[in-house]
């Protein structure tokens, strides 16, 4: 009988180790809190597996017939915590085995991430920085200069102000929607100079957004899948709704495509999903989309 309980031991103990460490996962991640998270799973697993010989001992007593079951002596006690180092040190193992794992998967997903940021900055940069973007910028300065001048001076600020925010988030994981929507507001004003009467934005912005935290170049990405893929024109202007409540971010704007399909943004979307689990693994991003209209909301994160 002592063979088959402790045979139950071993095995009960091996499978709750592997439940503790899922359990530990997700309420105590290692890159988190990777000192805390060992110590934590090392002491309870240790716990664990002398109460399991503690309980075995308790039915070999009293299979035995001997006095006060429940009561370990000496012996017994060295034997236990012998034992549950033993264990301890079997699963240690198992615990690092699946710390180099995750940080094998985890290294390889931020590589990824990265790649992906890279390609995203250079699509933003270049998306402002194309010959037909630049053109029509210039145009619009030389066009505003004499007409009016202060018009004109206020489209090269945006212009620069939009470039700066651009180079200037490269270095970052994440800011703040009050940084980030600032620049936008540069970025759109000037489409709304560039297209006229053929770019309609209503926008609603709760100020709780304002510290809340977003990856970079995220509204920049959203904004310029409407201009990309959208005709703007007096007859058909472009209908753009942005929205913030104080947890989420969406813009709306109604369906109307180029002549000429544009490249799909898909690798953008993904870019900002993975960017979103990397600052907040339970976030996700909401696609909405119907013959007239294309919508997009993306959560704000608490700093």
């Amino acid at each position: 009988m002592s063979t088959y309980l402790y045979l139950l031991w071993f095995n009960g103990f091996v499978y709750l180790s592997t439940k503790f460490t899922l359990f530990f996962d997700k309420f105590l991640p290692f890159e988190k809190h990777s000192s805390l998270r060992l110590t934590v799973e090392l002491v309870s697993l240790f716990l664990m597996a002398f109460i399991f010989f503690y309980i075995v001992m308790v039915i070999l007593n009293i299979n035995g017939a001997i006095d006060e079951p429940h009561v370990m002596n000496k012996n017994n006690t060295i034997i236990g915590i012998f034992h549950s180092l033993v264990l301890l040190l079997y699963s240690s193992l198992t615990i690092t085995d699946n710390f180099l794992r995750k940080w094998r998967t985890d290294s390889l997903k931020i590589e990824v991430l990265k790649q992906d940021k890279l390609r995203a900055e250079n699509r933003a940069l270049q998306a402002q920085l194309n010959p037909h973007f630049l053109f029509n910028s210039l145009n619009v300065i030389i066009s505003e200069i004499d007409h009016d001048p202060k018009l004109a001076k206020q489209f090269a600020l945006d212009l620069s102000h939009t470039y700066r925010y651009v180079l200037q988030s490269k270095d970052v994981e994440s800011v703040t929607f009050e940084t980030e929507w600032e620049a936008m507001q540069a970025y759109i004003h000037l489409h709304q100079v560039r297209l006229g009467e053929g770019l309609k934005v209503l926008t609603s912005i709760d100020e709780l957004s304002n510290q809340k935290k977003i990856p970079p170049l995220s509204i920049q990405l959203l904004l310029e899948n409407c201009f990309k893929h959208n005709q703007a024109t007096l007859r058909k202007p472009l209908m753009i709704t942005i929205f913030s409540d104080g947890n989420q971010f969406s813009i709306e704007n109604n369906k109307q495509p180029k002549n000429k399909s544009a490249d799909t943004y898909n690798i953008g979307i993904q870019y900002l999903k993975e960017s979103f689990k990397q600052l907040d693994q339970q976030t996700s991003i909401y696609v909405e989309e119907n013959e007239t209209t294309f919508k997009i909301t993306i959560p704000l994160i608490e700093a």
